[in-house]
């Protein structure tokens, strides 16, 4: 028996086996599935939220915010100071690159103020007059 086209054969096989992880390796897979993990499902067709606590947008294409700064609307990465569990954003009906053009009805219609409300204890402060002795002879709160 010729053993040689077997051998080939299998010299061949093993080549294209150690050959394709090394091509696999390069193979990247994008999976978009539509929306953030913090945002609600968006219809088909639905490019940007609105997110009332930056009062600014989320393109979902591009998958960056864009927020007014210095009267511009400036495309970002990232919302320094704010954290997108809080996030309470809404799909607007808007197709296009500019959805600031109707920020004032989105504004009005889904913006509310941030209100950071401090607790603190007031204890009460208690003075006291001693006198030479050391006796107390007055509290005032």
């Amino acid at each position: 028996m010729n053993y040689r086209p077997q051998l080939f054969a299998f010299v061949l096989g093993a080549f294209a086996a150690l050959a394709s992880p090394a091509a696999h390796a390069q193979v990247s897979i994008n999976a978009q599935f539509g929306h953030p993990a913090w945002g609600p499902a968006v219809p088909a067709g639905a490019q940007y939220y609105y997110v009332p606590e930056i009062d600014g947008y989320y393109d979902l294409a591009a998958r960056n915010y864009i927020v007014q700064r210095n009267g511009r609307w400036l495309p970002m990465a990232s919302v320094p100071g704010y954290n997108t569990a809080n996030f309470h954003p809404v799909v607007v009906d808007y197709r296009g690159r500019q959805p600031w053009l109707q920020y004032r009805d989105h504004h009005a219609r889904y913006y509310r103020p941030v209100v950071v409300r401090e607790r603190r204890m007031r204890r009460p402060v208690i003075v006291e007059r001693v006198n030479r002795r050391g006796r107390v002879v007055e509290r005032v709160r």
